[in-house]
């Protein structure tokens, strides 16, 4: 192979999986709205067991991390900070990397790891025991009953998670850095609260919500394409993982831009 085949097969590759997940997403909306009699106890049940488990079982891990993370940034924000004469700044500095960037990722990080990857397995599994089949040849639309629960459950839970993340970052954070600078509690809030705006909080949601989507699809995606074998399922799973941090990332730099420069 030549190397403008190498070129153009790297190109279009990507190019193509984008386009059938695009096909997926549109699919799954489709169905949501088309077949709304047909089904919808079940479906709702598998969308509040995805909840259950990306939000709910996942609670303990995000705290942890908000808590630890949390108190980091404030010890190094409210001790650097004043050394270059930043002081006023304490707010909007933790705003910004606690509620805009930080508080969303990490979140989404954390259900990629958790959630990603059991969707990803959940699925390969599905396909090599033909289990999706099975369904079709019930009559039941996979896109209905497999990745339109998905979807609504990762994007509510990530939503709910990043609001949690947040309010244990900066309040569990400033338990925790309380302990080791002095940081007045009245002083604390003020500069939060000045700092906070409603497009902090807006846009943040917003993130949180496209985060959810991208991370569910890619994983459905690339759960679905596994055709044969049990041993695909680890190489499957692990694509899901990278790509969806790739795409959390791409996806946090677009919103980025578009609402704040």
């Amino acid at each position: 192979m030549s190397i403008f085949a190498r070129a153009g097969a790297a190109v279009i590759a990507p190019l193509d999986s984008l386009l059938d997940m695009t096909a997926m997403f549109l699919g799954a909306i489709k169905v949501a709205f088309t077949e709304r009699g047909r089904g919808g106890r079940m479906v709702l049940d598998v969308v509040l067991r995805q909840i259950l488990f990306t939000g709910v079982e996942a609670l303990r891990v995000t705290t942890i991390t908000a808590l630890l993370l949390g108190g980091a940034v404030i010890i190094e924000a409210f001790t650097q900070l004043p050394r270059v004469g930043g002081e006023s700044v304490i707010g909007s500095i933790l705003v910004i990397v606690v509620v805009r960037e930080l508080g969303p990722i990490i979140t989404a990080f954390i259900v990629i790891g958790r959630s990603g990857t059991a969707i990803a397995t959940e699925i390969g599994y599905m396909m090599v025991n033909r289990e999706v089949q099975a369904l079709e040849m019930m009559g039941i639309n996979p896109l209905r009953f497999v990745v339109l629960p998905r979807l609504v459950g990762v994007a509510a839970a990530i939503f709910c998670l990043s609001f949690w993340f947040v309010v244990v970052a900066l309040f569990g954070g400033y338990v925790f850095a309380r302990l080791i600078v002095q940081y007045p509690f009245a002083r604390f809030v003020a500069d939060v609260g000045g700092a906070l705006g409603f497009w902090d909080v807006a846009v943040s949601g917003i993130k949180c919500f496209m985060f959810g989507l991208v991370v569910a699809l890619i994983c459905c995606y690339r759960g679905f394409s596994v055709r044969m074998s049990f041993t695909e399922i680890p190489q499957v799973t692990t694509r899901a993982v990278v790509l969806s941090i790739y795409a959390c990332f791409a996806v946090n730099i677009i919103i980025t831009a578009f609402f704040y420069i």
